[in-house]
């Protein structure tokens, strides 16, 4: 079962890029090559007001952005952090 940040995450990409789940782009595939930096950017413009977290350069990492998976596990670092 996913967390509800995972779905939020979720829904915000497949919102703003359709043809990523119209391909059927599932939680652990990679969107490293997929999403360029100026959507990594809108990502984080989402995030952080509706997490009430903030991301610093450091948290910005492909690894961190890898998955819906991985994005939803650095919002839930932040959020027990914070």
């Amino acid at each position: 079962m996913m967390s509800a940040v995972a779905d939020k995450i979720r829904d915000y990409i497949f919102r703003r890029y359709p043809v990523l789940q119209a391909k059927g782009l599932g939680d652990n595939d990679s969107l490293v090559g997929v999403l360029d930096s100026l959507a990594v950017l809108g990502l984080v413009g989402y995030i952080e007001p509706e997490f009430s977290i903030e991301l610093s350069p450091f948290d910005l990492t492909d690894e961190n952005f890898e998955t819906v998976v991985t994005i939803s596990r650095l919002v839930e670092r932040k959020r027990s952090a914070g």
